[in-house]
């Protein structure tokens, strides 16, 4: 990814002028010292990619002016993540580091085991830009959508496939996997008993690894394994 990309939650099309506010601003002027003339690439997480110059730079805002942009599909098949409330550090490495893999979305639920049983306002904006700061890291065009939902129960719902992690030693290692999924990992503490019950009346559970992984790490393990199988395979079917 070059240094020069840049996150604005804007429609990207040629030949319009971007005003850049805030803590991309601040990048911007301040961290990469970009002047007036230079030209940098802005991304929207939405698929668009544009080279654009700076036109004006002052204290508080940047104008940007679109020189070319370019639509990109979103990858398939997509692969959403369920984890549980978690203490603030271990959310905030699942989201940057699962957004860098190549999470599509996030749920994040309150679990009967969670850790905590709410999120703070501040902290779901923390998580934000840690998914944008990583979406400009890792080079990707889609930023994974944050939901925040009360339970379980209320992610059971979804028509996409339903797999969750399994410490059962009978359960199957995860095969390869062609369709959108909704993968589910546990709080530190694992399912509770109603819950083992509706995860194994509504999803499929599945081994990640021979050891039993912490809260942090299932997620993360799931999405890599998710991802470099669909790399895999594009590049056999190619």
């Amino acid at each position: 990814m070059p240094s020069d990309r840049f996150y604005c939650d804007n429609s990207l099309h040629q030949n319009t002028t971007i005003k850049m506010q805030g803590p991309e601003h601040h990048h911007l002027s301040r961290v990469m010292r970009v002047a007036v003339g230079e030209e940098v690439e802005l991304v929207n997480g939405k698929g668009d990619l544009a080279q654009a110059t700076l036109t004006h730079l002052d204290k508080h805002s940047a104008l940007l002016q679109i020189q070319h942009s370019q639509f990109f599909q979103p990858p398939a098949p997509a692969i959403s993540l369920a984890i549980p409330f978690m203490r603030p550090s271990k959310l905030e490495l699942v989201i940057e580091k699962g957004t860098e893999l190549g999470a599509d979305a996030f749920y994040l639920y309150c679990a009967d085991y969670s850790e905590k049983e709410e999120l703070s306002a501040s902290l779901i904006e923390r998580l934000r830009l840690h998914a944008i700061s990583a979406l400009k890291q890792s080079g990707r065009l889609y930023i994974p959508s944050l939901n925040i939902t009360p339970s379980l129960e209320s992610l059971l719902h979804t028509s996409d496939l339903k797999l969750f992690g399994d410490t059962d030693p009978k359960a199957p290692f995860l095969a390869h996997i062609t369709e959108s999924i909704l993968f589910i990992t546990g709080p530190e503490r694992g399912f509770s008993p109603k819950e083992h019950q509706l995860l194994r009346a509504h999803a499929q559970g599945v081994k990640l690894n021979p050891n039993i992984l912490r809260a942090e790490t299932a997620p993360l393990a799931a999405i890599s394994i998710f991802k470099g199988n669909a790399h895999v395979t594009r590049i056999n079917n190619e």
